[in-house]
């Protein structure tokens, strides 16, 4: 849970001064998030890190612009806006990313990208695969086919063949059947 601090309560934490804590905050305010009004306002927790953060910068020597990008790239900024609808303790905040966090975004793009591209060879991959087994499946489909007609054709020419053979006999029969007056007294009918 945030704990929020007076400047009294940061000046103790920090060992910073009160006048000094104010002029960090007048000076980097992007960085700090508050609740309550003039009088009374209290600070997020956070404000801790910043303000050794901000005290250890100006002692090694930076300038406070330097101290403002450096501190860009290590904490959120925070703007308030009073036009903004405010919560139940009178904070309008947004919490922009900080360098860092830029930088772990556009790591993440660029995994994104080469995620995106791995997937799209996969995917021609897999399409070229399908589409060989496509025309496989065709190829085996019109062997069939061709295949079963012929069969079909060869069954029909037997059938047609065993029935003119047929025909063919009993045509023959029918030729040879002589009459009983015929087979009886030996005369031909031609």
């Amino acid at each position: 849970m945030k704990e929020w601090l007076t400047i009294k309560e940061l000046s103790e934490k920090t060992g910073i001064p009160d006048p000094t804590i104010r002029r960090y905050i007048d000076k980097f305010g992007d960085f700090f998030t508050y609740k309550g009004g003039a009088r009374s306002k209290r600070y997020e927790d956070v404000a801790v890190k910043i303000l050794i953060r901000i005290k250890g910068l100006y002692g090694d020597g930076y300038e406070t612009d330097g101290i403002d990008d450096i501190l860009r790239r290590e904490f959120a900024v925070t703007i308030s806006d009073d036009n903004v609808t405010k919560d139940d303790n009178n904070t309008a905040t947004l919490t922009l990313a900080t360098g860092e966090d830029i930088l772990e975004i556009k790591k993440s793009l660029e995994e994104q990208k080469e995620f995106n591209r791995q997937q799209q060879e996969f995917n021609k991959a897999l399409i070229e695969k399908l589409n060989h087994q496509e025309a496989y499946i065709r190829e085996s489909l019109q062997k069939r086919d061709t295949q079963f007609m012929e069969h079909i054709r060869n069954m029909q020419e037997e059938r047609k063949a065993l029935l003119e053979s047929t025909a063919a006999v009993e045509e023959t029969r029918t030729e040879r059947k002589l009459s009983f007056f015929e087979r009886l007294f030996g005369k031909n009918k031609n």
